[in-house]
């Protein structure tokens, strides 16, 4: 298996320098938690128990102004690096690999005392392998479904894997029916992590809506299976170049829904839905 590195946070900022952190003496530290802290957090936002990691280090360093600690352990058949933020307990930096793999290919090498050469780790995510029960093709297949299209009515503009949250996904992206969809499906479940679309609106002449608040509502309740008023978070009547339109708000079942309504046609023109809590 190839390596796959993650950043995550402020470590996009900072990635450079903080690839070497824990290797650089540190000074003066003025960390806020303790190491068994840090420890902790590495393997909460890695999703492993403490009986089933190895830590073999956990350092402390300043590199950048920025103090932190750089926990290393293993699990199963991966090897994990983090780097923890010493005073807020954020993750900067996070990666794994293979323990069993060789280190990827690389232009540079250090040099150690023994005069080993070892060659530095890569620092750009691996996207293009998936590492879960979910292909591309099952992927969309699983938002053409739920966003009720034909696979043969629509045009894939963007299909890849990327990482939310630390797990990897597919973003799709495709244009059907005068609309486009964007959606996000976990790579290890098939979850829908994210969907949304916008259609193309017809402009009209008038500024009035023609189609009241009671029945736009229950165009959108319509789409959320089980929701009622009472789901309805946010509601108002709201103007896109002069054209009427109602934005709205649905929380139910651990799903938040956002959608714009046409007051002219009453057809819903924007729709997103976002997995709470996950």
């Amino acid at each position: 298996m190839k390596q796959k590195w993650l950043l995550t946070g402020t470590a996009l900022m900072l990635a450079a320098a903080l690839a070497g952190c824990g290797n650089t003496p540190a000074a003066d530290q003025t960390a806020k938690i303790s190491m068994e802290q840090a420890q902790t957090a590495a393997l909460d936002a890695a999703n492993i128990e403490a009986a089933d990691a190895d830590i073999s280090s956990a350092t402390l360093s300043e590199v950048a102004g920025i103090t932190c600690y750089k926990v290393e352990f293993t699990s199963g058949d991966y090897t994990y690096a983090y780097s923890i933020n010493a005073e807020s307990g954020e993750v900067l930096e996070a990666s794994y690999r293979d323990k069993n793999a060789a280190p990827a290919d690389s232009t540079q090498t250090d040099t150690t005392a023994s005069g080993v050469t070892t060659t530095p780790a890569q620092t750009t995510p691996n996207t293009n392998i998936s590492t879960g029960a979910v292909d591309e093709a099952k992927a969309q297949e699983i938002a053409l479904a739920h966003a009720g299209v034909n696979a043969a009515d629509a045009t894939i503009t963007k299909s890849k894997l990327d990482y939310d949250d630390g797990r990897q996904i597919y973003e799709l992206e495709w244009y059907a029916n005068g609309a486009k969809y964007d959606y996000e499906i976990a790579v290890a479940t098939g979850e829908i992590v994210n969907s949304g679309y916008e259609a193309k609106t017809v402009v009209g002449t008038g500024n009035s809506a023609t189609v009241s608040e009671a029945t736009a509502k229950q165009t959108a309740l319509a789409r959320v299976s089980g929701a009622t008023e009472k789901d309805i978070y946010e509601w108002k009547l709201d103007y896109d170049d002069g054209r009427p339109e109602y934005e709205g708000k649905i929380i139910y079942g651990g799903t938040e829904y956002e959608f714009t309504i046409d007051t002219v046609s009453g057809n819903v023109t924007e729709w997103e839905a976002e997995t709470l809590n996950r």
